[in-house]
């Protein structure tokens, strides 16, 4: 049963990495288009959204639990998560040469792109969720279904 849970968790961790650095990417497209589009940057730009990703899942893995929460216990641990992460970005944003946190909109528009990949990242994964519970619930109504009609199972 242990392993099953690393599983899942693996599988949860991976699909929230991906989805991180898909939209931190956009998120970068965008702020340096619009905000920054004189600047040139080398391969090495690459690294930034796998990074930053890393980053966000490591501050929701921080704040994670196996145990059921309460709404309030949720709110806590995503509000925790999101300023492990501002955190981190800024602190990483604040000592890094390519960075031009000097301009007065640097600072600012990353916490608020921060802040809409991680609102985005939530509701896409909620939406996710959803659907593979009504997956779950609709295949448990088919089992108990097909338990009270004496019915064989077919997979």
């Amino acid at each position: 049963m242990a392993r099953q849970k690393w599983k899942e968790l693996l599988v949860r961790t991976l699909r929230l990495y991906t989805l991180l650095v898909t939209l931190i990417t956009v998120l970068m497209i965008i702020l340096g288009n619009l905000l920054d589009r004189d600047r040139v940057f080398s391969y090495d730009a690459f690294f930034s959204p796998l990074i930053y990703a890393l980053i966000g899942t490591a501050a929701t893995m921080v704040t994670r639990s196996d145990r059921e929460l309460s709404v309030r216990s949720l709110l806590i641990r995503k509000i925790i998560s999101l300023l492990i992460a501002e955190g981190a970005i800024v602190l990483i944003a604040l000592n890094a040469d390519t960075i031009p946190t000097e301009k007065s909109w640097v600072l600012p528009g990353l916490a608020l792109g921060i802040f809409v990949v991680f609102v985005l990242t939530h509701i896409i994964l909620y939406f996710i969720d959803r659907k593979e519970a009504e997956k779950l619930n609709a295949d448990l109504s088919r089992y108990q279904e097909q338990q009270l009609n004496g019915s064989p199972i077919h997979e």
